[in-house]
């Protein structure tokens, strides 16, 4: 489950559960409906994902991919232990800044 949230001008998305196929495609369309408007700014925070598998590592890089065409930027926060491990295995964990804590990834984008 993804729930969408505002905290100003950042897009927060709470992800639940595993980062599978499911969720994957679910990540994608929210990043798809975001505004083609000015530079999108958003946080996925995964403090609630056990595991990432390998569909949902890619959807993490086109939701960057997506949003750094628009030139915006994307955080991530509260990544667990094994979560850190597996994006780290992947080569996945270079293309993004990483945070404790979803405020904190927020605020990272006020700088």
């Amino acid at each position: 489950m993804i729930k969408a949230s505002n905290q100003g001008a950042v897009l927060v998305l709470d992800v639940a559960g595993p980062l599978n196929q499911e969720e994957a495609d679910r990540l994608r369309g929210q990043i798809d409906s975001l505004p083609r408007v000015g530079r999108p700014q958003v946080v996925i925070d995964l403090a609630e994902v056990p595991l990432i598998d390998s569909a949902g590592c890619e959807a993490l890089l086109d939701a960057r991919e997506a949003v750094t065409a628009d030139g915006g930027g994307v955080h991530l926060a509260g990544v667990s232990p094994l979560c850190h491990d597996i994006l780290e295995a992947t080569g996945v964990l270079r293309y993004f800044s990483v945070f404790d804590g979803e405020k904190q990834a927020v605020a990272q984008f006020a700088r």
